[in-house]
């Protein structure tokens, strides 16, 4: 039989000379290879027909493919609607894409964010794309299982629902911690109005008192909060590395690809030429790569690394750090990126690091044929700590200190601004509580803000507490970013209170500008810590596990550093380090944070 021979120029529509051949070659091999093999599952629908003219990949489908083989020993998928049965997703979703499909523009991206269940309780995700005229009836798609991701939602609202609910439990009973911060932040206003002072000191006294009950209770479950929760960073151990691919595309054996030139290499009426390799699935991986919106990189061999697409789409690497550069990872996550890589040999994962002013998803799995290979995706959102949440809401019960010693009018007027907004961030934090046990996502995800919002809860601190805070800003008040509502504002607040509750006298809190990341550097004179205690915290703060040793305060959770890690982290190329201060004394933390695009 005839091998299968295909002008190099009919694969790539455009004319190749002979000296090119060789790497393009190469190439077009790793565009195949990277297909075959890739987690997602990647196909050409055409909306003429609806016929599915070409699929690839799926590591992460195999075991429903599998299943649904067992039990249909007639299963041909030859359309998106047969496909979509295969996965058990259901009609509703179907036609919620094809609506997506239909509405498409040529060359437009649409990243389908609205989850999608299927079989195995699965989740989906679809990013499709339509090609450009004369080939505009074609919309390629990849088919993601986020269900990894879907899962880290679930347990943050399982999470949230128990604490919503233990703080509904009554306490010794009196009413629970719920509804007694609630009284409280009603009772304000009742203390605002009132004018009497042998009125004032008794209400404000009792206030106090509910306050002091609240703190009690959210310290427990704050301390207890780790035996019942696990909080620890995930990986998902979702994929077996050494999988097969689910729909095979290779019609020779493709083994150490780049070193079989000579077998596939020919030439063909006086033209560079393939020979031996499946023509029409060469093309469509190489068709599927130059659309593809998400970034393909494959390393066959250490000291090896092709980008396939994007901006250095085409160039090969001999190192993953001139790899990590030129892929633009930013500054705070390069390091990240080239751990990450460097295990994917090994084993399957999934990361999330910044690249090109935006947070990218990375999906990558061993090779089909040695080395590894990696999928970089657009990051659908950000995480929600709800631990931090809580942290920060028993925080806000420090603002309400104050009742302790208000026994006049003129005493309710001094503080009165201070309250009222303390009261509305308590029922706010409440409400974002609240939404997320109900369904698992906060009331209002963002709000634009400025640095200066941030560094004035810090400023007004100075009047408030035994301690010199200098707070300085560099050009930097009006650089606002999209943020959780008052979620940076309660982090810097927390780590200048810390700074104190260890016995700092003087905390100097600077924002400026460097090389296009707003810095925030907090420097204190306290005792400081240990190089064992300095070694503990950074490992608790790389690995995202809480360490319930990690407080040095007798009534301290351990949460306050994670929270803070967390909050920044949310931020692209977000980075949050401590260190030893000047001369090894006291606490440094910087944190940075990429100017918004």
């Amino acid at each position: 039989m005839e091998k299968n021979i295909i002008k190099l120029k009919d694969v790539v529509n455009r004319d190749v000379s002979a000296g090119e051949a060789e790497s393009l070659v190469d190439y077009l091999l790793a565009c195949l290879t990277h297909v075959t093999n890739a987690r997602p599952l990647f196909g050409v629908i055409n909306t003429r027909t609806n016929v599915l003219e070409w699929t690839a990949g799926g590591g992460d489908f195999r075991d429903i493919f599998q299943q649904r083989a067992e039990n249909d020993s007639c299963l041909n998928i030859i359309s998106l609607g047969q496909l979509f049965y295969c996965l058990g997703i259901s009609g509703a979703d179907l036609g919620l894409l094809q609506n997506h499909i239909k509405c498409l523009s040529a060359d437009e991206l649409k990243y389908v964010q609205q989850p999608m269940t299927g079989h195995l309780d699965r989740c989906f995700r679809v990013v499709l794309r339509r090609r450009r005229a004369p080939n505009d009836e074609q919309v390629q798609f990849s088919l993601l299982d986020i269900t990894p991701f879907q899962e880290a939602v679930s347990h943050t609202q399982d999470m949230a629902k128990t604490l919503w609910a233990d703080l509904a439990e009554p306490i010794e009973r009196a009413p629970g911690a719920r509804d007694l911060l609630l009284s409280v932040v009603d009772g304000l206003d009742e203390l605002f109005a009132l004018s009497d002072d042998e009125q004032i000191k008794p209400l404000a006294q009792d206030l106090f008192a509910r306050v002091t009950t609240v703190n009690e209770r959210m310290l427990a479950l704050l301390l207890g909060f780790e035996k019942r929760y696990d909080t620890g960073h995930w990986q998902p151990d979702d994929l077996d590395p050494f999988l097969s691919p689910v729909i095979p595309v290779h019609s020779v054996p493709i083994k150490g690809w780049g070193d079989q030139h000579n077998e596939l290499l020919t030439e063909h009426e006086g033209e560079p030429a393939l020979i031996g390799v499946d023509a029409y699935s060469l093309k469509q991986a190489y068709d599927f790569v130059q659309h593809a919106a998400s970034i393909f990189v494959i390393s066959p061999t250490p000291g090896c690394i092709y980008v396939l697409n994007g901006p250095v789409g085409g160039q090969r690497f001999n190192s993953l750090e001139d790899f990590v550069l030129a892929i633009d990872v930013e500054e705070n996550s390069t390091q990240t990126a080239i751990e990450f890589f460097r295990q994917l040999d090994e084993k399957s994962a999934l990361g999330i690091f910044a690249i090109a002013d935006q947070n990218q998803e990375v999906w990558g799995r061993p090779g089909l044929y040695g080395g590894w290979q990696a999928m970089l995706v657009a990051s659908s959102g950000r995480g929600i700590d709800v631990r931090g949440l809580f942290h920060g809401l028993k925080n806000l019960l420090l603002h309400l200190q104050v009742l302790y010693v208000i026994s006049s009018r003129a005493d309710v007027d001094q503080v009165k601004k201070e309250l009222a907004d303390s009261g509305q961030k308590i029922r706010n934090r409440l409400s974002d509580l609240e939404n997320i046990a109900l369904t698992g996502h906060r009331q209002h995800d963002f709000d634009e803000e400025t640095v200066a919002q941030w560094l004035s809860t810090v400023r007004q601190l100075n009047h408030k507490e035994d301690c010199d805070i200098d707070v300085t800003s560099s050009g930097v008040d009006q650089v606002s970013f999209m943020a959780p509502p008052g979620e940076m504002e309660d982090t810097l607040e927390e780590l200048v209170r810390n700074a104190i509750q260890h016995g700092a006298t003087a905390v100097n809190v600077g924002a400026s500008l460097l090389d296009g990341y707003v810095c925030i550097l907090i420097q204190d004179n306290g005792p400081g810590m240990t190089d064992d205690k300095l070694k503990q915290v950074r490992k608790v703060l790389k690995t995202g596990s809480y360490d319930a040793t990690l407080s040095t305060r007798k009534d301290g959770t351990g949460n306050g550093l994670l929270a803070a890690s967390h909050a920044v982290s949310n931020f692209v190329d977000g980075a949050f380090d401590i260190d030893h201060g000047p001369n090894k004394q006291g606490v440094e933390i910087t944190i940075s944070m990429k100017l918004p695009a």
